[in-house]
């Protein structure tokens, strides 16, 4: 039999030889790698997905260091894609280890720069800022001169959105929208077919019922802001952003936010889904607000690869997370309005799977 104390000598060994190897075992899983060769664990920004779904595949997003990025604006500079693309670009950049310039392609209300956009490499080094509202709503309603379909683009993220506002001139007789809803005759003005005021404005006179006619014409929004303002055209519809100062300054009078609640800059004005609707009257609204919520998305390809999709996907969130570029937005008058390239992917089948009423409505704004 042992000696007691070499027996106690033994069992203090033991537990302090079983510390270690635990010890041991700890590190080894916090290591970058193991001895037998393990691959290290992704970074932020590195985490790719495998064929089943995991999170366990890591992306390399070397693939961009060194690469120039083109960021395609399908408008003249100068203007909300401009701005909001020039903003990103340097951050961007510097997230990815690459180098981002801004090219302007205007043609076709947007449309031309997307469907360009179809044709190229899906390697990730040229993506485009897309009017959604307008060339969204175009592939909705399949629109001549759409060469793709709604759910064929490879979403980066959505960088700003706004809700829309509907609003008379402060001198007219329709002081609320029951009045509008009671008019015998009304007039909305508008840019001309397929611009978001022009979509508004149908799905609102098809949804209501309104004794309503559009004015198209208008060069573009002051254009028609103006008319508005003078009474040439009853009311306009338009991004909320744009259209507050006219309101705070008492030009115009909003009586409807083409959103789910009422703004805290204007609380008295009611949400469309505040009204009392039928069951069709709020499926169409909703989809409406969807089409609104789709706003400025950065696009790539269809068929990017998947790693290169998460790299820019990770390096686009890591961006508008940085306090630097959310003051400058907020300085600029641009606020980031953030969905992730996951959350728009959802946002477009909800608006694939809009009822087929949505569709027409869109197809007939679209064709006249």
């Amino acid at each position: 039999m042992p000696h007691p104390r070499l027996s106690r000598s033994l069992t203090v060994l033991l537990a302090v030889l079983a510390l270690v190897v635990a010890a041991c075992g700890g590190a080894d899983e916090t290591q970058a790698g193991d001895a037998d060769g393990g691959e290290p664990e992704p970074t932020a920004g590195e985490q790719g997905t495998d064929d089943e779904g995991g999170a366990d595949v890591a992306a390399d997003c070397s693939v961009f260091e060194g690469e120039t990025i083109t960021l395609i604006v399908p408008f003249s500079p100068g203007g909300g894609y401009d701005s909001y693309s020039r903003m990103l670009a340097p951050y961007l950049g510097e997230e990815l280890g690459a180098q981002v310039i801004v090219e302007n392609e205007d043609g076709a209300g947007g449309l031309l720069a997307i469907n360009n956009l179809i044709t190229v490499e899906p390697d990730g080094t040229r993506i485009a800022i897309m009017n959604a509202v307008g060339v969204g709503g175009g592939a909705i309603a399949e629109s001549e001169g759409v060469q793709f379909e709604l759910d064929d683009l490879s979403y980066i993220g959505r960088v700003g959105a706004s809700s829309h506002i509907f609003a008379t001139g402060t001198d007219s007789s329709h002081e609320t929208f029951d009045d509008v809803l009671a008019s015998d005759e009304f007039t909305f003005g508008s840019a001309g077919p397929g611009a978001a005021d022009f979509v508004n404005a149908n799905l609102l006179i098809e949804m209501f019922d309104l004794n309503a006619r559009i004015v198209t014409g208008f060069e573009g929004s002051e254009e028609n802001e103006l008319a508005v303002t003078r009474g040439d055209v009853d009311a306009m519809t338009g991004d909320f952003d744009s259209r507050l100062p006219a309101i705070e300054n008492g030009d115009h009078r909003p009586l409807l936010l083409l959103g789910t609640e009422p703004d805290d800059a204007i609380p008295d004005t009611p949400a469309i889904l505040e009204l009392e609707l039928d069951e069709e009257q709020e499926a169409l609204a909703t989809a409406l607000i969807d089409l609104l919520e789709f706003g400025r998305p950065i696009v790539g390809p269809p068929g990017m690869e998947e790693d290169r999709l998460t790299c820019l996907r990770d390096a686009l969130q890591r961006v508008v997370d940085r306090d630097d570029l959310i003051a400058e937005s907020e300085e600029s008058g641009r606020p980031i309005n953030w969905l992730t390239g996951e959350e728009v992917d959802e946002l477009v089948q909800r608006l694939l799977d809009a009822p087929p009423e949505f569709a027409e409505i869109l197809t007939e704004a679209y064709a006249e």
